[in-house]
């Protein structure tokens, strides 16, 4: 058996959430939109993409708030630049597909498009592979059921429960087409991974991203990919997502495909070509500025992420709460410009309705902050703590400075431990976030977490032998914070939560020293709206039809997500790239 080289959840967090981000921006051959009234079309086309570089900035209340979604008239991302002919291009190359983004789902198209012989070059801005993320939601793969068996559980998901928990946390927004193919393909999706994965030594893991008995429940989902020692040394450019990094090398094995991918990094997307009412290629320039054109016979994939890097499209489709996020997670900063949005734009393409979902995790505080009382900034307890993750971090984003403390006693760990082996599960940052799902849950590991906290001394958690003195580090009035620890601690007494309505289960006393008061900050992920399609991965125009020869995919693509991010099914942004990808393949080949 090969040996397991992993890193745990909590190893990932911090290093971005999935954004397959690639392709610039700039406009469309032929399209609509007037053009701009530049006379160097190259350098239009570059200066377009440096002008978005700046990435917007998040913090604290901090934020830009005077705008906020629907306050924007006529933005400058709508208008296309000057338009480009064959004739600017010094290089003219040619496939069947042309993939814009090397990242998760990109590199999935790209691995599916050779699996079913289709010529395709992909196009990355960046010189790097980018593969992210944590990991990735599937429902019911081979490893599901393998895993379950392992640990004597059933952990398959039962699909109409958790479709429907997805699309009411969506506020039934949705495409709902699009969340059925998800359930019905992503287990396909995954197992085709998995079978690449294993001729690289690479192997399927998981966390305690699951609390199937919580009030709003989280299924068995969250597919991580480990290294073993039978893991080759990967290419310079890959990342650390194994995943992807198997995606991208097994596309060019020209020993498994006749017609192996072709990556061309530092390329940047510029501008779809248009004959009629069909999408053929995409001009692109190279990092030396040359204006490069790539024909494709069968389609354009559009794969390039989301706009959480420009701070006018933020602006424009997202509500203001965008700007109480304690900060972004995604990296690279600065190149998640909604690039493939706005070329979907100007070809005709629509997005989903708005404002677009946040995918919000309350992990810039501390990362274990439990289902214990929470207070704000005036000492004032705001909502029910046993909630999951979108709730808490709506909830905190609203409050003083955009943060919340959670306030616990000396017993937090074997408390932390009976609400967990009440929920059956980890779930989102109730868990270290490191554990295997089905092992027990030890105090010690939430006791060593926190005092990790402590010792990294960077405000983050604090401890005290007083409420007063944790009053004075936090900066929440003394009085206000005794009063509602005496409060809450009558609530416990009683078992009834009469002001919030948490499950006894739940409720436990602040009432014996030493004190604790863990920072409860929100970090935002992704902005998951994107370009409507319909479940051919067809960008549609607004009539609703498909414009021939344009596809999106990942974060590019919109109407699967709606109001808010679903986390019952951790990891399913991912799940989507990965599927969708997955699905392109056989869409392009007929």
């Amino acid at each position: 058996m090969p040996k397991k080289n992993t890193l745990s959840r909590r190893s990932f967090i911090g290093l971005g959430a999935t954004a397959a981000i690639a392709a610039g921006a700039a406009g469309l051959a032929g399209c609509s939109p007037a053009p701009t009234d530049s006379g160097d079309k190259a350098s239009a086309a570059g200066d377009a993409a440096a002008e978005q570089s700046e990435a917007i900035g998040f913090g604290g209340g901090g934020g830009n708030t005077t705008m906020g979604y629907g306050r924007i008239q006529n933005p400058s991302f709508m208008t296309a630049p000057q338009a480009l002919s064959e004739s600017d291009a010094t290089e003219v190359q040619e496939a069947e597909v042309i993939v814009l983004g090397a990242g998760n789902a990109g590199c999935a198209a790209a691995a599916s498009c050779a699996d079913h012989n289709l010529s395709t070059i992909v196009l990355e801005k960046l010189p790097t592979v980018q593969g992210r993320g944590g990991g990735i939601g599937l429902c019911n793969t081979k490893f599901t059921k393998s895993y379950g068996e392992s640990i004597g559980q059933d952990l398959t998901v039962n699909i109409p429960e958790a479709q429907h928990l997805w699309v009411r946390s969506c506020g039934s927004r949705v495409n709902e087409a699009l969340v059925s193919l998800w359930f019905n393909k992503s287990g396909e999706a995954g197992d085709w991974l998995i079978d690449k994965a294993a001729e690289y030594g690479v192997e399927p893991d998981s966390f305690r991203a699951y609390a199937p008995k919580a009030i709003i429940p989280e299924s068995f989902s969250y597919h991580q990919f480990h290294k073993t020692d039978a893991t080759p040394e990967w290419p310079a450019e890959c990342s650390y997502f194994q995943a992807t990094n198997v995606l991208y090398v097994d596309s060019q094995d020209a020993s498994k495909h006749d017609k192996p991918a072709t990556y061309r990094f530092e390329t940047t997307a510029t501008q779809l070509l248009k004959e009629g009412d069909k999408v053929t290629g995409v001009f692109a320039t190279d990092k030396d500025g040359n204006v490069l054109l790539f024909k494709a016979s069968k389609g354009v994939v559009i794969a390039t992420g989301g706009i959480h890097d420009d701070p006018e499209m933020v602006d424009y489709y997202c509500e203001e709460n965008v700007h109480h996020v304690l900060e972004c997670q995604n990296t690279p900063v600065g190149y998640s410009t909604g690039d493939g949005i706005k070329m979907g734009l100007w070809a005709g393409g629509t997005v989903q309705d708005g404002p677009f979902p946040l995918m919000l995790h309350p992990q810039a505080g501390l990362q274990f902050h439990g289902a214990f009382m929470f207070l704000n900034m005036e000492g004032e307890r705001f909502m029910n703590e046993a909630t999951w993750v979108q709730g808490k971090s709506m909830n905190v984003m609203h409050q003083t400075d955009d943060i919340a403390w959670s306030i616990f006693d000396a017993d937090f760990g074997e408390q932390n431990v009976k609400a967990l082996e009440f929920s059956g599960g980890g779930g989102m940052f109730w868990d270290t976030m490191g554990g295997d799902v089905g092992a027990p849950f030890v105090a010690q590991d939430y006791i060593d977490f926190v005092n990790t906290g402590l010792e990294a001394d960077d405000g983050k958690v604090f401890k005290a032998d007083t409420l007063d003195e944790l009053a004075e580090l936090t900066g929440i009035p003394a009085d206000k914070l005794k009063a509602s620890v005496a409060r809450y601690n009558e609530i416990a007494a009683a078992g009834s939560d009469d002001d919030f309505h948490k499950q006894q289960e739940y409720l436990f006393p602040v009432e014996k020293a030493p004190f604790y008061a863990a920072k409860v900050g929100v970090a935002l992920l992704a902005i998951v709206g994107g370009l409507k399609i319909n479940t051919d991965m067809q960008v549609l125009d607004a009539n609703r039809q498909p414009i021939e020869g344009l596809y999106a995919t990942g974060n590019a693509s919109g109407d699967i997500y709606a109001v808010d991010y679903p986390i019952n099914m951790a990891g399913n942004s991912n799940g989507r790239a990965l599927t969708w990808g997955y699905l392109l393949g056989d869409i392009l080949s007929k």
